[in-house]
């Protein structure tokens, strides 16, 4: 068993984090408006990871709903949403964002991105990966439109949504606090622009029979802040 998940992740920033399976964590979105990209790679074979391509197929859903396993490439099943609060907005399309879509946009050189966050967490963790898969965007709201055209929207979760997630195996779990402040994807309530960093804490004895999850918390980082 993986020891319980601990640690503050910073707005804009990842971290990966060690599961055991049967482990479950709980992810917070205090203020209600930040993305959270989300991988999730096999701790016995890093080749093996969470595929949302195959998840769809599975689950023949196009946002993760409760119940539902998410599964790798070779189609096992890796994790378990067991508890979201949220209205279950997330998505399962849309890639992370990366140097070359802030390039594309106009943004100077060195603005922080997920896919520079995944293989960061990792290194970080000792660990690497040869590629950086699709991830599920948790609290990002991409409409689907007449059955053939999708949009980044602001996220419909309320302050204080949480979901739970379990490992179904070992695995290593990354979370980015994406740090788009270009789209909408991210807007918080007054119009501005966010980052929110993520707390991760061990639960007692007692939250794990009644929540059965670690917590990740996110809480506010001034909107102010400059990009990159």
């Amino acid at each position: 068993m993986a020891a319980e998940p601990s640690g503050i992740i910073e707005g804009g920033h990842g971290k990966a984090i060690e599961l055991g399976a049967g482990q479950k964590i709980r992810l917070v979105n205090i203020h209600g408006t930040q993305v959270v990209d989300t991988w999730a790679l096999n701790r016995r074979d890093m080749t093996e990871y969470l595929s949302v391509e195959q998840t769809r197929r599975m689950t023949g859903h196009l946002h993760p709903e409760v119940g539902d396993s998410f599964f790798s490439n070779r189609r096992n099943p890796m994790l378990r949403l067991v508890e979201d609060t949220s209205p279950g907005r997330h998505d399962m399309l849309i890639a992370c964002c990366d140097k070359w879509l802030y390039q594309h946009y106009g943004c100077p050189p060195g603005h922080r991105n997920c896919r520079d966050n995944f293989t960061e967490a990792l290194f970080e963790a000792g660990f690497d990966a040869t590629i950086v898969p699709n991830p599920v965007n948790f609290w990002m709201n991409v409409p689907v439109e007449d059955n053939r055209t999708v949009k980044l929207a602001t996220p419909l979760s309320k302050p204080g949504d949480h979901l739970v997630l379990e490992a179904l195996i070992d695995c290593v779990v990354i979370f980015s606090a994406c740090p788009m402040d270009v789209t909408p994807i991210n807007v918080a309530r007054t119009g501005l622009p966010s980052r929110w960093p993520i707390r991760c804490s061990s639960p007692s004895r007692s939250d794990v029979r009644t929540r059965g999850a670690g917590s990740l918390r996110a809480g506010r980082v001034s909107p102010q802040s400059p990009r990159g």
